[in-house]
């Protein structure tokens, strides 16, 4: 197993833990936000905006440019 499966792996981790808890704050019945209140609430203010859109350039040069 090379470096970059172990990353990977840690990437599709991190992935399944924050749908199981999208999944968990989804309920209505926890005090965890669901995702979209999470992205709704990031997205009020301009430096939330600018995160949101650093994260997806971060994304989309890590794993769409080749």
């Amino acid at each position: 197993m090379s470096s970059r499966d172990i990353t990977i792996a840690g990437y599709l981790a991190f992935v399944a833990i924050v749908l199981g808890l999208h999944l968990w704050g989804s309920t209505g019945r926890s005090r965890i936000p669901s995702l979209g209140a999470v992205f709704s609430r990031a997205m009020r203010t301009r430096s939330g905006r600018l995160g949101m859109v650093a994260g997806w350039v971060w994304v989309g040069l890590h794993f769409f440019a080749r």
